[in-house]
């Protein structure tokens, strides 16, 4: 696999995972791009072409998450190991004179970037384009999905049976782990990293993708849905706000472009020319 263009840090890490396509095991591979400050970008988990499942048959308040299908990603990509934090949001932010997003009192740095719109989202990702001199973007529903899953078919990426503080604290049923009980996010990668090396998947706060609010289409590859609303995105896993039920890796829902929650973030894909 060649990882093209600029200088870029690389990071192997073994891992074995439960499979539901040709692959038993998995050496993750990390890097970061470099910043035309020479500084690092965000770090990414290069993520292989396979095949996997998308969807669950559940039905929530929030809406239906399903159907489960059968996806195919037929060219590996890469996808930021944690939400994009405060420290990188406001780098950009300053470099292009736009206003600081509102963290709430809750602290920056290592925070995951809340209160910032879909809209925003994918400015940034043009910036660090521009920046990289590599193609970055929000990824597909099915994209995220896929990755954060890391080959598995249960409803959370170690099984069926949610775990409390394993990824998430669900105040209500108690026994959180230290400082996890307040009602707002926390650092970026506190909890367990899935066998593909990603952080707070189902937790800490929503995520942005590239899919239009589309009520019966769903994709199978990496393609976005780009019928239906597209006033209104749709958002993926929970967040901090959720109770236990709906922090499942199938969650979803639809915000307005323009929306700016404290419970919404994001993620990136790198795409990745071979």
């Amino acid at each position: 696999m060649s990882l093209s263009a600029k200088a870029f840090t690389v990071l192997l890490l073994s891992v074995s995972i439960v499979s539901c396509g040709e692959n038993s095991s998995y050496t993750a591979e990390f890097f970061n791009d470099k910043l035309r400050d020479s500084t690092n970008g965000p770090q990414l988990s290069v993520i292989p072409a396979g095949k996997g499942v998308a969807g669950e048959e559940y039905t929530a308040p929030s809406g239906y998450f399903g159907p489960q299908r059968t996806i195919k990603i037929s060219t590996a990509f890469a996808i930021t190991r944690t939400e994009i934090t405060f420290a990188q949001y406001d780098k950009f932010a300053k470099a292009t004179n736009r206003a600081l997003p509102d963290d709430r009192g809750w602290g920056r740095g290592e925070m995951p970037v809340i209160n910032v719109s879909w809209i925003d989202a994918t400015a940034y990702a043009k910036w660090l384009t521009e920046q990289t001199n590599q193609y970055y973007r929000l990824p597909s529903e099915t994209e995220w999905e896929y990755a954060a899953r890391a080959g598995t078919k249960t409803v959370y990426w170690w099984g069926d049976n949610y775990i409390q503080s394993k990824e998430h604290c669900d105040r209500d049923i108690g026994d959180c782990t230290d400082g996890t009980e307040a009602a707002q996010p926390w650092i970026s990668g506190r909890y367990d990293a899935t066998p593909y090396g990603l952080y707070d998947v189902t937790s800490n706060v929503a995520e942005w993708v590239l899919d239009c609010d589309e009520a019966k289409t769903r994709s199978h590859n990496t393609t976005p849905v780009e019928t239906g609303d597209c006033e209104n995105r749709i958002v993926k896993g929970g967040s901090y706000t959720d109770r236990a039920h709906n922090t499942r890796l199938s969650a979803r829902s639809a915000l307005s472009v323009d929306a700016k929650y404290p419970s919404v973030g994001f993620r990136l894909v790198r795409e990745i020319h071979q």
